[in-house]
């Protein structure tokens, strides 16, 4: 009898015992203050947060993995998720902080240590002037990654309750007459639904680079406007360019359904246009300026505001698609910005520095006089780098010389130079080699040789899409020759040609 009750007793404790749950590991990384300690005190808060509320517990070493990470300032999502991995974290939440006029914009990701995968991504702009601020930021970014309710705090003090009077018991009512119910009318369901967080991610991400661009083709519109080589077409107002600019690169980007957003993104470039302009109208300098000290989560928050209201907006997990640090883009953009195509044509000097011996002498030098040609041709750009380019190209040029006689002496080559070119904004630093092919020659007495070979060097500009410059090219060996035997001796003259000119071109 004492046996069986004991079985029963331990069944019975057996059966109310609830198995262990395992709770994933998080970790906190915060940077982007000023201040190195609100960094730390932010994300030591908010890992508390997120321990306190149950569904997350603490890594065993959170402060070596916070001091290992502050040794290299601006670290990047992929060294925080692997030191996080090496720490015993399922799961790290990454803060960033932007500071502007006293106050922050402050996102958070919460996302998988194994593979970066974004699990929810949060923002908030506060004020952070106490600890007790950082506790109440701390608390609220928690409760939104988490799906936790907001802590809202109570409508009197403890004591009230002691002087409110009792309630009075309610007196029973009359029996409303029915009212026969109406059905309420049914809501126009959305032609199309789309995903808020997608059309944040990608404005966040999309916007400041469009309004950038579309800055500076602007800048370059203006200047072509004001140069002799530039377009004579009248100019569109710059506030309507950049307007319309800036929207047609959004609008790009916006997923379908979401056409009624583009009216704040239109308000929030009007108040950047704003800022930026005066008397005379947009200040392209301030214009820089302004883009640069924008605040792009205001636009982010009033365009969450919208969609709480809307119904054909949907809250959704959305990641991203993953985009390499050096600033991305599709490999038809990457090819299309590193090659280039582009056309010269120029006039040009040249002389022979001629050396002849006779029977009588050997070796003497002498100059020939100079005479015209010109030359055209096509080049490949290739950029590696804003600032370092090669030039391969091919280009026919007319040298030569005129003798004693007046005789004019042309050669006519095909010649292949192979230019380093270091670009710093519109200036161009050019040198190389060439290898040139003498197809025919012209007047006076002897012959080009069939190959030549030198260096070039120059200088030139780049204006809009247009170029000008000026080259110098010297032959390593002899252009020409020329020979004559006689019985009452021999003639020799060899030359090697040296070439100055300005070329023109268009950049592709």
């Amino acid at each position: 009898m004492f046996f069986a009750c004991s079985l029963m007793n331990a069944f019975a404790q057996g059966e109310y015992e609830k198995p262990a749950v395992y709770l994933w590991k998080a970790t906190v990384y915060a940077q982007g203050a000023s201040d190195a300690g609100i960094n730390k005190s932010l994300a030591s808060k908010l890992l508390s947060a997120i321990a306190q509320s149950g569904k997350y517990a603490e890594i065993a070493d959170w402060e070596a993995f916070y001091k290992e990470l502050s040794k290299t300032p601006d670290v990047g999502a992929s060294q925080i998720a692997q030191a996080a991995v090496q720490h015993g974290a399922d799961v790290v939440c990454m803060v960033n902080m932007t500071e502007a006029f006293g106050a922050y914009s402050i996102s958070a990701r919460m996302m998988k240590a194994s593979d970066s995968q974004v699990l929810k991504s949060v923002s908030l702009d506060r004020s952070l002037n106490s600890l007790d601020d950082l506790t109440i930021v701390s608390n609220e970014l928690a409760a939104q990654l988490l799906g936790l309710p907001q802590p809202v705090p109570p409508a009197l003090p403890p004591t009230a309750a002691f002087l409110e009077p009792a309630p009075l018991a309610p007196v029973a009512a009359a029996p409303a007459p029915q009212v026969p119910q109406v059905p309420p009318a049914p809501q126009n369901e959305c032609t199309g639904k789309f995903n808020i967080n997608e059309l944040v991610s990608k404005i966040q991400s999309g916007f400041p680079a469009s309004l950038k661009d579309c800055s500076s083709t602007l800048a370059k519109d203006i200047a072509l406007s004001k140069s002799p080589f530039g377009k004579k077409t009248p100019l569109k107002e710059p506030k309507a360019f950049m307007l319309d600019c800036t929207i047609d690169g959004v609008k790009q980007k916006l997923p379908s359904g979401a056409d009624e957003y583009i009216k704040p993104v239109e308000n929030f470039i009007q108040n950047i246009l704003n800022a930026a302009s005066g008397a005379g109208g947009l200040d392209v300098a301030k214009l820089s300026s302004a883009i640069g000290g924008m605040n792009v989560m205001d636009l982010i928050n009033e365009l969450k505001t919208k969609a709480a209201n809307d119904m054909c907006a949907v809250d959704e997990l959305y990641t991203p698609p993953f985009e390499d640090d050096g600033g991305g883009g599709s490999d038809d953009e990457e090819e299309r910005s590193i090659l280039s195509f582009g056309l010269r044509i120029g006039f040009n000097l040249s002389h022979l520095e001629a050396r002849y011996s006779n029977s009588n002498s050997y070796g003497k030098t002498a100059s020939y006089n100079s005479t015209p040609g010109f030359q055209f041709g096509m080049l490949l750009d290739i950029a590696p780098s804003s600032w370092f380019h090669i030039q391969p190209g091919v280009t026919y040029i007319q040298k030569g010389a005129e003798d004693n006689d007046n005789n004019i002496i042309t050669f006519h080559y095909i010649q292949t130079p192979l230019l380093i070119s270091l670009k710093f904004s519109v200036l161009r630093l050019n040198s190389g080699p060439y290898y040139a092919a003498c197809v025919s020659s012209s007047g006076g007495l002897g012959s080009c040789n069939d190959t030549d070979f030198g260096l070039i060097t120059g200088v030139g500009f780049d204006i809009g899409m247009f170029y000008i410059g000026a080259f110098y090219d010297y032959s390593f060996e002899d252009s020409y020759r020329y020979y004559s035997s006689t019985r009452y001796g021999y003639t020799e003259i060899t030359g090697r040609n040296s070439t100055i000119g300005f070329d023109f071109g268009i950049n592709l």
